[in-house]
């Protein structure tokens, strides 16, 4: 499953955790529904393509909002006003090349010493107070050259025992870390990602920019940028990798740090976006229904008034006839297609509203669930869990349940429809 597969590690092993702890005070119905959703959601993410018509469709219908959420970023270029905490990031960074000392006598010395330069570089493009234009994304030249200084500065920051040092190397990382990230994004969105994972990385990175993007914008002094901040750049540039990997004390942190920063833990923070393209998805085949009905309406009205006229006049003239003719072998047709059109709408909007529902009950304490008057989702979430990874595993159509289920899986997407419309467009449209 990759790196979303480590989320829901990460996620399954804090679940245990609380549900070893005697002291927790949460009950056994909330830490079996919490699991259970945290299980489907890892199921639905890795065999999503049986959901819906494949990320190659999604990401058409999607990405265009999220084209104009980049184009919101770029706008607020850090090289537009010019950053008032530069100048002291700059000089931390010439103090940083001391940090060259821990490898006198060592071949990684010039390396990193060019690595630290070409930071400074960046920093001072970044600094370029009379730049009006937006700046562009790193060249492939210039991206294969970061990446080669991001492995030298990693080396190092690992190698120096002095604290001062290391974090002079990591605020070095951050510019570097940055610009790869943000060159990476816009090649993938310029492309499509290749499958519902790398969307989800994909999305995961654009909002990590985005946030940090603010801080870096908000902050006024060097020392107002955290370890925690520099991390999540580091984190966003290495979601974009081939290969990501995210390992237990790095979700552990991030969940922290996503959670004290923002109000949102780590695999609601990923898997929403999941949700969301779903929804946007819906959206558009019941746009498409809607429209397809009104031309299906149309062929049918004609139909009726040709057929009409040929009783009354026992025959039409050669067009009318060939109108007549077309209409009668194609109108069948077109109302199977638009039947199949509403099944898929309608199974994807199912499944779409009940894991916002699993969804919620990730993000939500069992008081809160509580406090809203929703303690059925503890029960309930476990079997809806359950039957969603059925279907995703097993590529099970909604009509493939049996009354129960599907009276339960309608009851339960329908509880969630508005909120999951109401995420899908804060993330999407109110965003962009």
């Amino acid at each position: 499953m990759g790196w979303f597969g480590s989320v829901c590690s990460f996620v399954s092993s804090a679940v245990s955790s609380v549900a070893s702890a005697v002291s927790s005070g949460v009950s056994s119905a909330y830490n079996a529904a919490k699991n259970m959703a945290g299980r489907a959601v890892g199921w639905i993410a890795d065999k999503a393509e049986g959901f819906v018509d494949g990320v190659k469709n999604v990401w058409n219908t999607i990405k265009p909002y999220v084209g104009q959420i980049r184009t919101a970023l770029k706008a607020a270029a850090l090289a537009s006003k010019g950053i008032p905490w530069l100048s002291g990031a700059l000089t931390l960074l010439d103090k940083g090349l001391g940090a060259l000392t821990a490898f006198e006598n060592s071949p990684i010395a010039k390396k990193v010493n060019d690595a630290i330069n070409w930071a400074i570089k960046l920093a001072q493009r970044w600094q370029g107070k009379n730049q009006e234009k937006e700046r562009p994304p790193l060249s492939e030249d210039e991206l294969e050259e970061a990446r080669k200084h991001q492995d030298n500065l990693r080396f190092a920051e690992r190698e120096v025992v002095s604290d001062e040092q290391r974090h002079q190397l990591e605020l070095a990382a951050v510019f570097n870390d940055f610009e790869i990230a943000t060159a990476d994004l816009a090649k993938t969105i310029d492309t499509a990602p290749e499958d519902f994972e790398h969307y989800l990385r994909l999305r995961a990175t654009q909002k990590l920019l985005t946030m940090s993007d603010s801080k870096f914008r908000s902050a006024k002094t060097v020392d107002d940028l955290s370890a925690d901040d520099i991390f999540l750049v580091r984190i966003a540039s290495d979601l974009m990798k081939p290969s990501p990997e995210l390992s237990q004390s790095a979700a552990q942190r991030l969940d922290r740090v996503l959670t004290e920063k923002y109000g949102k833990k780590l695999l609601p923070f990923v898997f929403e976006e999941l949700i969301a393209s779903w929804a946007k998805r819906a959206e558009v085949l019941e746009n498409q229904w809607t429209q397809d009905t009104k031309a299906y309406a149309k062929d049918v009205s004609l139909f009726k008034f040709l057929r009409g006229a040929k009783d009354i006049q026992s025959e039409l003239s050669t067009q009318e006839e060939t109108q007549f003719t077309a209409l009668e072998r194609t109108l069948p047709e077109q109302k199977a297609t638009l039947d199949a059109l509403a099944t898929k709408q309608r199974d994807l909007e199912r499944y779409t509203n009940a894991a916002e529902g699993l969804l919620q009950v990730l993000e939500k304490t069992e008081e809160q669930i509580i406090a809203e008057d929703r303690q059925y989702l503890l029960d309930d979430s476990t079997h809806v869990g359950q039957l969603l990874i059925d279907s995703a595993q097993n590529d099970k159509p909604f009509s493939a349940l049996n009354a129960e289920d599907q009276s339960l899986m309608t009851d339960y997407a329908n509880i969630f429809k508005n909120e999951s419309k109401a995420r899908m467009k804060g993330l999407l449209e109110v965003t962009a």
